[in-house]
């Protein structure tokens, strides 16, 4: 199974998420983003397009790639799995107003998320995220696992056990 695995701000492609889901026998297909340089449209135009070309099924995604992943899931209606996702980025650029307004826009589409569709992943000592009592009133606390000694990094989770332990409910599979 092919899933668009989308990065956090700064962070890598091939990311701990990455290989959790490559350990795991899944096709993770991730583009290497520059948050800083292209636009929150822009972003998400090469998302989509890696979604649909590479015949992905469902999407990962981590810190501000958590925004995404659920921008994927409101336009694919697919399984995401969101990672200590990051759910309001139009506050993250207040030096950038074109980029702040670009993430305020974005959210519009939210209003097709699926939560019934969607999974998260938190650090309960994320000490970046202040949005996680959000995410589990939003999925409801049988959609979330908590990860009592992670980090906001994915790195600090354990996700190769996650993703072996739930990838059938995340996924679908």
């Amino acid at each position: 199974m092919k899933i668009l695995n989308i990065h956090g701000y700064q962070a890598k492609a091939e990311n701990s998420v990455f290989y959790a889901l490559q350990n795991n026998s899944y096709e993770p297909v991730s583009l290497q983003l520059d948050y800083e340089s292209q636009s929150p449209e822009e972003v998400l135009h090469l998302l989509t397009e890696a979604y649909s070309a590479n015949h992905c099924e469902a999407v990962t995604g981590s810190s501000m790639g958590g925004f995404f992943a659920m921008q994927i899931n409101a336009l694919y209606h697919c399984p995401a799995v969101l990672i200590n996702p990051f759910t309001t980025p139009f506050i993250a650029f207040p030096d950038i107003p074109e980029f702040m307004r670009g993430y305020m826009r974005l959210t519009a589409n939210l209003a097709e998320f699926e939560p019934a569709s969607a999974y998260a992943v938190i650090g309960e000592k994320d000490d970046m995220i202040q949005t996680h009592d959000f995410i589990k009133d939003l999925l409801g606390a049988e959609h979330c696992v908590l990860v009592p000694d992670g980090g906001h990094p994915g790195s600090t989770l354990p996700l190769e056990e996650i993703f072996r332990e739930h990838g059938r409910v995340f996924f679908g599979n």
